[in-house]
C-alpha cells in the first residue's frame, strides 16, 4: 500500500504525453459543450444489475444510472450528521403510509428511460415483482436481505401504486430508497434478458451507458432529459487503473479528474499539486472480524470477550490510516438517530481484563486459525497482521493463512476470518438483523448456534413502530452481541477520493458516486 514518490513521479512522466489538458471541454455523442469526467477506479465492475447482490465496484457506477423511488438526501444529513435519515423524493413525488405493511406512492410524471420508454407504474411492478425479487425462483433472491418481503405491487393507476410488505414493517420507506429498489423498465429489461441488462443498464438516472471495454474502461454520456435536470457533464468515462500510483499520477497530470481509493500517505503529494484536494472519510462500512462461535477453541464466549478486549483499535487507525477514520462504539452509526447510542463502549481496549478471561476460559494453547483474503480490502492484510500480535501478546496461539479467495476462507478449520458489512440502510434492520439474525451470515457461516435470545428481539424489532420500543429493543440486541461476541468490528472503513479543486462534487457516506446535477458542477 506504501507507494514511493519517485514511482509516482516516473508515472507522472509517462502520463504527461498523453495527459487530458484540465479545463478544456469535450464534444460527446450529443453534441454538448460540458466537460467530461474522467474517474479512475481500481477495478472495474462485476456487473451493472443494482439487485444482483451489489458489491462496491457495482454501487459506485450504478447509482448514476438509476433512480429509486424515493432518495435519501445524503447533503442534508451531512449537514446535521445526528438528525438521522432524509428522505426527499425520487421516482415518487410523493408517498403516505396506508397501514403499517402499506405503503402508496403517486410516481411523477414525464419520467423517461433512456431508451425512450416511459417510466410508469407497470415499471414498479415489474421492479418489486415475485419474478425479479420475491418468489421461489426469484432472479435476485438476495435483495429481500435488504428489501424485506413484498407481495405484488399493487397497481392503482398509471401513476400510483401502493407497495405493501408480508408483515408490519416501519422502515419500508427507507428500504424504498435502498440502491437494491432502483427501478426496472419492464419493456427494456424483457428485450436485453437478465444476462444482458447487467452489461448494458438502462435506468432513468442522469447517466446513460455507451459501452464497456473489458479490463479498461466504461463509457457513460449524459442523458440530457434526466427529471432532475440536465447534467452538468457530457460524458463520464470510468478508467480502470489498478495500482496507486498510477492513479495519484493520473490525477497530478490531469488525465484524471477523480481517483478513488486513496491512501493516506499519499494525501501530501495530492494537496501539494496545484489544483487538486483530497475528499472523503469514514464511511458505513465496519471493517469486522468474525469469529466461528461453534469452532471448539473459540467455542466460549469468554475467549471471544478476550480478543475483541485485546484490540488496541486506536492505535490500528493512527498507524495504518494517520488518525483519518473512526472507531464505533457498538453495531450501529450516528445516522441511527434517535435510535443511536453514544454512550455505548462495546469495542473498548483493556488488555489485562483481556488476560484474565483467557485464564477464565481455560484456554490451553490451542492453535486459533485465521483466515484473510490477501489484498481485498484497504490496509485489510496490515489491520489482520497487527491483531494476531495483539492475541499474541495476551496468551493466544494465533495462526495466520492469507488465502486467495473467500471460498477458501469458508473451508473448515478456520476459527476467525475477516470480513465487512454496509449499513446500507441506517437503521437496526440494515445490520443487525442481516449480520445476526435468522439466516444471517453469522448464523449460516459462522456458527452463531447461541442465537435464540438475539432472534427474538429482532423478530420483535422487525415489526414495531414504535420509537422507544424500537430503542430498547436494539440496545437489548447489542447487549446480547457484545455479551456473546459474534463478531467484533475495528473500524469505520474510510474512502478517500483525489479531485480537482475545480470540481464541486461531495462523495457520500458509502461506495456509490452521485453525479446528478445537485452534487456535481465545475467551476468556470
Amino acid at each position: 500500500m506504501n507507494f514511493t514518490r519517485r514511482r509516482v513521479t516516473q508515472l507522472a512522466a509517462l502520463f504527461s504525453a498523453t495527459a487530458v489538458l484540465p479545463g478544456i471541454p469535450q464534444v460527446n455523442a450529443q453534441g454538448a459543450e460540458r466537460p467530461t469526467l474522467v474517474v479512475a477506479v481500481n477495478d472495474q465492475p462485476a456487473k451493472l444489475e443494482p439487485a444482483d447482490n451489489p458489491l462496491a465496484l457495482d454501487m459506485r457506477v450504478t447509482y448514476s444510472v438509476f433512480d429509486t423511488l424515493i432518495r435519501r438526501d445524503y447533503l442534508t444529513e451531512k449537514a446535521n450528521p445526528e438528525g438521522g435519515v432524509v428522505l426527499v423524493p425520487g421516482l415518487a413525488t410523493q408517498w403516505r403510509r396506508i397501514d403499517e405493511r402499506t405503503v402508496e406512492l403517486t410516481l411523477r410524471e414525464g419520467v423517461r428511460f433512456h431508451n425512450g420508454d416511459p417510466f410508469t407504474a407497470e415499471d414498479v411492478a415489474f421492479t418489486f415483482s415475485q419474478e425479479r425479487l420475491f418468489g421461489e425462483k426469484a432472479m435476485f433472491p438476495s435483495a429481500k436481505t435488504y428489501l424485506g418481503e413484498i407481495e405484488p405491487v399493487e397497481v392503482i393507476d398509471p401513476l400510483t401504486v401502493r407497495i405493501r410488505s408480508r408483515a408490519a414493517d416501519p422502515v419500508l420507506e427507507l428500504r424504498l430508497a435502498d440502491p437494491v429498489g432502483s427501478v426496472i423498465g419492464k419493456s427494456a429489461y424483457a428485450a436485453g434478458g437478465p444476462d444482458g441488462f447487467k452489461r448494458h443498464p438502462i435506468g432513468t438516472g442522469p447517466a446513460k451507458f455507451v459501452n464497456w471495454k473489458n479490463g479498461d474502461s466504461l463509457l457513460f454520456d449524459a442523458y440530457d432529459d434526466y427529471w432532475g435536470g440536465r447534467p452538468n457533464f457530457s460524458s463520464i468515462t470510468y478508467r480502470v487503473v489498478p495500482e496507486l500510483a498510477a492513479r495519484v499520477a493520473g490525477l497530478i497530470n490531469g488525465e484524471y479528474d477523480i481517483a478513488l481509493q486513496i491512501s493516506p500517505d499519499q494525501f501530501s503529494l495530492i494537496e501539494a499539486a496545484p489544483g487538486l484536494t483530497v475528499r472523503g472519510g469514514p464511511i458505513d462500512n465496519l471493517q469486522l472480524i468474525w469469529f466461528v462461535c461453534n469452532e471448539s477453541v473459540v467455542s466460549d464466549k469468554r475467549l471471544r470477550q478476550a480478543m475483541s478486549l485485546a484490540i488496541d483499535r486506536q492505535l490500528i487507525v493512527d498507524s495504518l490510516w494517520a488518525g483519518k477514520t473512526t472507531i464505533p462504539n457498538s453495531f450501529q452509526i450516528p445516522s441511527f438517530g434517535s435510535l443511536y447510542n453514544p454512550d455505548r463502549k462495546d469495542f473498548s481496549y483493556d488488555p489485562e481484563r483481556a488476560k484474565a478471561l483467557v485464564k477464565e476460559a481455560g484456554y490451553t494453547g490451542d492453535i486459533i486459525t485465521i483466515r484473510n483474503v490477501t489484498g481485498y480490502y484497504p490496509f485489510g492484510d496490515e489491520m489482520i497482521q497487527v491483531v494476531q500480535k495483539m492475541w499474541q501478546d495476551v496468551g493466544l496461539n494465533v495462526k495466520l493463512e492469507m488465502v486467495e479467495s473467500f471460498s477458501q476462507v469458508y473451508t473448515p478449520g478456520r476459527a476467525v476470518g475477516t470480513g465487512s458489512a454496509n449499513f446500507l440502510m441506517p437503521a437496526p434492520e440494515g445490520l443487525g438483523y442481516i449480520l445476526f439474525g435468522k439466516g444471517s451470515t453469522a448464523q449460516t457461516r459462522h456458527g452463531f448456534v447461541t442465537a435464540d435470545n438475539l432472534n427474538a428481539v429482532i423478530d420483535e424489532l422487525k415489526t414495531s413502530a414504535d420509537p422507544k420500543s424500537r430503542y430498547d429493543l436494539y440496545q437489548q440486541a447489542l447487549d446480547i452481541l457484545a455479551d456473546e461476541v459474534p463478531a467484533t468490528a475495528i473500524y469505520l472503513m474510510p474512502q478517500f477520493y483525489g479531485v480537482k479543486s475545480a470540481i464541486h462534487w461531495t462523495p457520500y457516506p458509502g461506495y456509490w458516486l452521485d453525479f446528478r446535477p445537485d452534487n456535481l458542477s465545475f467551476a468556470n
